[in-house]
C-alpha cells in the first residue's frame, strides 16, 4: 500500500511538472494575463485517473506554482480566484469518471467553464473603475477571458476525446 501511495505522489509530481512546461509554451497570450496552452491538459488527466480531491488540491499547487512564472496580481481576492481556485477547478474533471470520449468531453467542459467564471469574476475586480458598474466590468472581463478560455477548452476537449478513444489507459481511473 505504501509503494502504490509513493507512485501516485510520483504521478502527481510529474504531470504537475508536464503541465507548468507546457503552459509556459503558448499558441498566444492575451495582453493582461491569460493565454492559450496545453498546460491545462496533464491536470485534467491527473483527475481522471485519481479523481476530485488530488484533481482539485493538485490543480491549487499549479495555480500557485504559476505564480513563480508569471505572476499578475492587482487584488487579493484577483490572486485567489485566478491561481489557486480557477486551477483547483479543472481537478472538476475527475468528478466524472472518462469511460466514453464524450464524457470525457463533458468532464472537460464542465471543468474549464468553472474555470472560465473564477477568471471572469477575477477580472472583473481587475476591470472595474471608478466610473464603470460591476456590470459593464463583469461583461467586459467576460468578453476578455473567453478569448483564451475558449481556444483552449476546444483544444482539449478533442485531446481528451483522442485519449478516451485510442488511449483509455491513460486515463482510467486509478485505484489507491
Amino acid at each position: 500500500m505504501r509503494l502504490r501511495n509513493l507512485n501516485v505522489v510520483t504521478e502527481c509530481g510529474m504531470l504537475l511538472a508536464a503541465a507548468l512546461a507546457l503552459s509556459n509554451i503558448k499558441l498566444f497570450q492575451m495582453p493582461n494575463g491569460g493565454s492559450v496552452s496545453l498546460g491545462a491538459l496533464p491536470l485534467l488527466l491527473l483527475a481522471a485517473r485519481h479523481g476530485l480531491l488530488t484533481g482539485c488540491i493538485s490543480g491549487a499547487l499549479l495555480g500557485l506554482l504559476m505564480l513563480t512564472t508569471r505572476p499578475f496580481i492587482v487584488h487579493p481576492l484577483q490572486f485567489l480566484l485566478d491561481y489557486p481556485l480557477a486551477y483547483s477547478s479543472l481537478g472538476l474533471a475527475g468528478a466524472i469518471a472518462w469511460k466514453t470520449p464524450a464524457k470525457a468531453a463533458t468532464a472537460t467542459t464542465l471543468a474549464n467553464v468553472i474555470r472560465l467564471l473564477l477568471h471572469v469574476i477575477a477580472g472583473a475586480i481587475f476591470f472595474v473603475t471608478g466610473q464603470d458598474t460591476f456590470t459593464k466590468a463583469l461583461t467586459a472581463s467576460c468578453v476578455y477571458n473567453l478569448g483564451h478560455m475558449l481556444p483552449e477548452t476546444v483544444i482539449c476537449v478533442i485531446l481528451v476525446s483522442y485519449i478516451a478513444r485510442n488511449h483509455q489507459a491513460l486515463c482510467a481511473r486509478q485505484n489507491i
